[in-house]
């Protein structure tokens, strides 16, 4: 738990479940210091691997987290396999793996990252470790068009089969090839609690609007619509409980929840060390695709 009392603040969270694409990630603090943020995910997908490192700014700065530029960042898995990242050119603070790799589940991966910080000519250590938890297979998924309350939405129920221990999962879309996630409010995560070691024979996963029944006046920003025809892709991601706590913390925040304004028993939670905050972590993600088909018409 962190010794201050943080805001965290996602403001958007472009294709969180794409390693390859940039995620812009605040923490901001009260009157305290500045801290060292670091932020990012390894995940079976083979891609160009992001770690964003940044500094804390005042909570009532309307500015974003400033890159930090300079600092040597590395994953080495419990295998002993070696990947560097190089610093991107244009986005400060902004650092990606020099060739497209993935994790394997079952191995462990401990991210280090060396950068002078406090600017005193000599760079710190921070690292963070996160195991790799085993992908889970999706026997299907469907999309069903329903009346709820006299609201015309679609509803997307899974197929799978829950392993036997505590699992949480995150989840994120594409609509036609295009990644609809662009902000916290938009990630939907879930725990087992209530079907652990279950057949999710069903299982209602999200709700998303009609495109064709909306009121642009009263439209909903942070909602995925769907029209007939378009093809889904799900990416479940089988995510450990910390980050799971990590993203209901942040998404807390952004709802007035904000952990800047609670006690100390609701910081946020982090695995960096060194006094750093963020989270990194790695996770399989299991794809599967379904179309909106005609006969989803309501009754």
């Amino acid at each position: 738990m962190l010794k201050k009392q943080l805001s965290c603040i996602l403001t958007s969270v472009v294709f969180s479940l794409l390693p390859s694409c940039t995620e812009s990630f605040d923490i901001k603090t009260g009157d305290s210091p500045p801290v060292i943020v670091v932020y990012g995910s390894f995940t079976n997908e083979a891609a160009h691997h992001s770690i964003m490192i940044s500094s804390s700014s005042p909570y009532f700065d309307k500015q974003p987290n400033q890159g930090i530029p300079g600092a040597e960042v590395r994953i080495e898995s419990s295998a002993h396999d070696v990947f560097a990242f190089t610093e991107n050119d244009t986005v400060p603070g902004l650092y990606q793996t020099i060739e497209e790799v993935a994790a394997i589940p079952g191995h462990s991966y401990t991210l280090t990252v060396e950068a002078d910080f406090n600017r005193d000519g000599v760079k710190e250590r921070y690292t963070a470790t996160s195991f790799m938890q085993p992908s889970l297979d999706l026997d299907s998924i469907e999309i069903r068009h329903i009346d709820l309350m006299g609201r015309k939405q679609y509803a997307m129920y899974l197929y799978a089969q829950d392993p036997p221990e505590d699992d949480y999962y995150l989840a994120t879309y594409k609509v036609n090839g295009t990644a609809v996630v662009d902000s916290i409010s938009q990630l939907s995560v879930m725990t087992d609690k209530t079907f652990n070691g279950q057949y999710m024979n069903g299982m209602l996963l999200d709700m998303f609007g009609d495109a064709a029944a909306v009121d642009h006046n009263n439209e909903n920003r942070n909602r995925v619509y769907l029209t007939l025809g378009d093809t889904v892709t799900l990416s479940l991601g089988h995510i450990e409980e910390g980050y799971y706590k990590f993203i209901n913390q942040c998404r807390d925040g952004m709802e007035g929840e904000s952990p800047f304004f609670g006690t100390p028993a609701s910081n946020i939670t982090t695995n960096i060390s060194n006094g750093g905050v963020g989270y990194f972590t790695c996770y399989p993600v299991s794809t599967i695709k379904t179309v909106v088909h005609l006969q989803s018409h309501f009754p």
